[in-house]
Order: structure tokens, then sequence, then C-alpha cells
């Protein structure tokens, strides 16, 4: 089977999987399982007449808004079309021609240096067990006019390490020369603290942030980034006008006024959910949920005869949508990831994993089903 290279591709699902469900429970993608906050639908639809007029070319009211959020000058923010659009645009703009790139991890990164011509440098996980950061590589490998890529918490193992050494890494980078983009679309799930308030002495700290994912709102698309100004001026060159659409900024001028509690409530609830499904998964033997922090769980079949082929195309025709991690680099056959959803939906998925697990015991030499290609988005 050929992987996607990301969740939320439903309709390619349902056309191969899964015809005649009705619905499509979709596991693939990792946002807030709580949906926006409340109010957002209605200041939406009230809003409509904002789309018949420009929306403000540089987003200055939403980047005001987040001036005032992060207790920082406006003159350290940048808004785009999702956190995606400002990373291609953000490799364009650096005086750089080398990455390093941690795996597994966002499969962005690798692709935008790659249009760009860039010489990558892939450092391997210290073991295939847990997939954690080799800092003692990491270290060796900085050299100078390179950028270093970090998802905090990674995309898709869910791991984050504490805030002393990010700001360790952030420091020998700089001493180094090196760029460090620290991609932070999933942080807001966890009590890990942000890197965002390094930026005023860091001039080599470039952070990603995702309202889409924060707020359960990817199909408007909408991010930002937090860095020096001197990279904030130089980056507006590289963007075209009015890059962000009015009701893209009008959402985000209200979750940051009005969604910080509803972003606390779901934090929380995403805390707790993710234990309670760690515990249920678990028992579901052999599979095995990794350690994580974010609003999702890299769940390994490796001590079974389970594959990820196996649950993704036989939880795909029960109509529920995981996501195959095939294509992240260094991993295989043998990880999927889950988003964390409502309990009701969890309660769905165990319910269809006890369903493969059984049907793999009483049939363990059964001969394969065809597979059909899932292919690339």
């Amino acid at each position: 089977m050929i992987p996607q290279l990301h969740g939320g591709n439903i309709k390619t699902i349902k056309t191969l999987c899964a015809p005649n469900c009705a619905e499509i429970l979709d596991f693939s993608i990792s946002v807030n399982p709580l949906g926006p906050p409340k109010g957002l639908r209605e200041a939406l639809c009230d809003g409509f007449e904002t789309v018949l007029a420009y929306p403000e070319i540089t987003a200055d009211t939403f980047k005001s808004r987040l001036s005032e959020y992060h207790r920082l000058p406006p003159d350290h923010f940048i808004a785009g079309n999702g956190s995606a659009d400002l990373l291609y645009s953000l490799v364009s703009l650096l005086p750089c021609k080398h990455a390093l790139i941690p795996s597994p991890t966002f499969i962005e990164y690798e692709r935008a240096c790659g249009i760009h011509g860039w010489q990558i440098t892939h450092l391997p996980p210290k073991n295939n067990h847990d997939f954690s950061l080799d800092l003692a590589g990491l270290s060796g490998v900085m050299i100078s006019h390179s950028a270093l890529f970090l998802c905090i918490p990674n995309n898709p193992t869910g791991q984050a390490f504490p805030a002393d050494i990010t700001e360790g890494i952030i420091d020998e980078a700089q001493r180094k020369g090196v760029f460090v983009v620290v991609d932070e679309a999933f942080l807001p799930f966890t009590d890990v603290p942000s890197a965002i308030p390094l930026v005023s002495k860091h001039k080599n700290l470039i952070i990603l942030r995702s309202m889409t994912k924060s707020y359960a709102i990817p199909g408007l698309r909408l991010g930002y980034a937090v860095a020096a100004p001197e990279i904030i001026a130089n980056w507006g060159k590289f963007l075209p006008p009015w890059n962000v659409n009015a009701l893209a900024q009008m959402a985000g001028i209200y979750c940051l006024k009005q969604g910080k509690k509803h972003l606390d409530n779901s934090a929380l609830y995403i805390s707790k959910e993710r234990a309670w499904l760690t515990r249920e998964i678990t028992k579901v033997f052999p599979l095995q949920p990794l350690p994580a922090e974010a609003n999702y769980l890299l769940i390994s079949t490796e001590n079974s005869n389970v594959t990820a082929d196996d649950l993704y195309l036989t939880l795909a025709r029960q109509g529920i949508a995981i996501r195959h991690c095939g294509s992240f680099r260094g991993m295989g056959n043998r990880h999927v990831r889950i988003g964390i959803r409502k309990r009701e939906d969890n309660l769905k998925l165990l319910a269809a994993l006890r369903r493969v697990i059984l049907e793999k015991k009483r049939f363990p030499e059964a001969p394969a089903t065809p597979k059909p290609d899932i292919f690339h988005e």
C-alpha cells in the first residue's frame, strides 16, 4: 500500500474502501476534538459581508491581537494561510542551503527544503522504539548557515522535551550560526511552555503556530509565525498581498479574544482522554501506544502479526480513518497515528480495533485480501 502524505483525505478512503458508509469517522487528522470556540460559527455568519471587500493586506488587526496575546510588539508577527504556507515562504528567505531534520517528523519540512534545492541532513532517532530525539547526534551535525527544524510536540510521535532542553538547543545553534525553526502547531494542547518568549533574545529563532489545529478550523487555513523584527520585515517581501482571507482573519481575532478558556478546557480534556484511550488500547493486546503529550497517539504493532496496512484498510472498510505512518521517514508498516476525538467516537474506534485483533487471532494464516493503492494526495 502507498500511504498518503497527510491525513484527512476522506474522499479517497470512502471511494476505495467504504463506498457504502454514510459517514467516515476521521481519526487521521489532529485538530481540537472539542471543535471551535462557542459563538465562532455565528460570528462568521454575521460577518459574511466582509468577503465583499478586500481583507487587510497584511492582517494588521490580527497581528495586533497576537501582540496583545503573546505580549510582544506587533513587528514580531506575520500571518499566513496556515503554518504550512508560512513554512514554504520561510525557506525562500533564509540565507541557508542546508537543513537539519530529525526523523521521523512532519514531511513538509523536507519537501519545502527540497523544492528550493537545499541539502538535507536527516538525523535518525536515538532508537526505533520510541523515536526519541538524539540530542548528542544533533549537536554533532550543527554547522553554520543551516536551518534546524524541530516539531514540538513532534508529529507523529507526540513527544515534547522540557523547555530548558529546547532553549539549550537554540543557544547552541545561535553560537554555531544555525537558524532554528520550532513548529508549535500542537503545543497549545500540552503543558510544555512555548519558545515564543525566547525570540526577544534569539535572532536565529522562528516559531510557527497553527490556529487551524488549536481551534478546529482547518478549512479556513490560518497560521502565524513569531521571530525577530528583522526576519519578519524580510519575510513579508516573500508573501503575496492579501494572503489571509477576511473570514480567516475574523476567526483568528475572535479566537484570540474569546477562545482562551476554550483552549484551556480542550487541553485538559485531551490530557484526560489521551490517558484513558492509552489504557484502553493497551488492553487490546498487542497494540502499544507510545507515550505522548499531543492530541494524538502513535501506536506500534511491532509485537503482533497485525501491520499498519491491516489496521488502516480494515478500519477504513468499517468507516474509520486512521493515519498510516509509512510516509514518515524511517517508519515502515508497523505504526499508525490516531487523533484524540470525543469519547463516543473513541469507543467506536476501540470496538473496531478489537474486531481487527480478534479476526487476526482466529485466522492468523488466512491469505491477505488484495489491498488497493492509496495514492498520495
